[in-house]
């Protein structure tokens, strides 16, 4: 990104938190849970949610208490959530921005 000189604002979800409206807004941006939610957590795991995932509003809940449960790092393009959204390490996606 730096190197594309794309100005980014880097937000530590982990630590600061995120409310259930912008999980959800990120949720629906995304397409899916299934294509922000971190399987490899222990929450996804004991409840099954790599095969079946969640509907929006429940997991919206539970990342609220485990930010984790989000895949890292998502990348709202454009500053609003309502953009395009990259999640994970998209090599090639992250090219197009520049």
């Amino acid at each position: 990104m730096r190197e594309q000189q794309v100005e980014v604002d880097e937000v530590e979800y982990s630590k600061a938190g995120l409310d259930e409206a912008t999980v959800r807004a990120i949720v629906t941006a995304a397409g899916s849970v299934a294509a922000v939610l971190n399987t490899r957590h222990a929450v996804a795991k004991a409840k099954g949610w790599a095969a079946t995932p969640p509907g929006a509003a429940e997991f919206a809940r539970a990342v609220v208490s485990e930010p984790n449960l989000l895949r890292r790092p998502i990348l709202i393009v454009g500053g609003k959530v309502a953009s395009t959204v990259i999640v994970g390490f998209d090599r090639v996606a992250y090219g197009k921005l520049g």
